[in-house]
């Protein structure tokens, strides 16, 4: 299984002081490592095809897609919930990739 990233999701992550980067490609690895057996504390599932990786402060969205993992949306959590709009980007994004 492949990650591949959004080009806005790799922008943000680029630009991430390191002591963040660091630990949201942490949380990547062990997906990949891992998969879906990853516990709750990094991993949950937020809507149809839409799951949430928790790398600290931040969040990544992504779906899965002919086997590949494909990270559509990173944001800095603020609220416990997450918010309506994250996730509609995240599926529209990933929309895009099933063309």
């Amino acid at each position: 299984m492949k990650v591949l990233y959004h080009p806005e999701v790799e922008r943000i992550i680029s630009t991430l002081p390191k002591e963040y980067g660091s630990r949201v490609l942490k949380v990547i690895d062990l997906f990949e490592d891992y998969k879906f057996n990853l516990i709750q504390a990094y991993l949950k599932k937020i809507a149809r095809g839409i799951w949430e990786l928790r790398g600290g402060r931040y969040r990544l969205l992504f779906g899965i897609i002919k086997g590949d993992t494909i990270i559509v949306n990173m944001f800095m959590k603020k609220t416990q919930k997450t918010p309506k709009q994250a996730i509609d980007l995240a599926i529209k994004r990933l929309k895009e990739y099933e063309k």
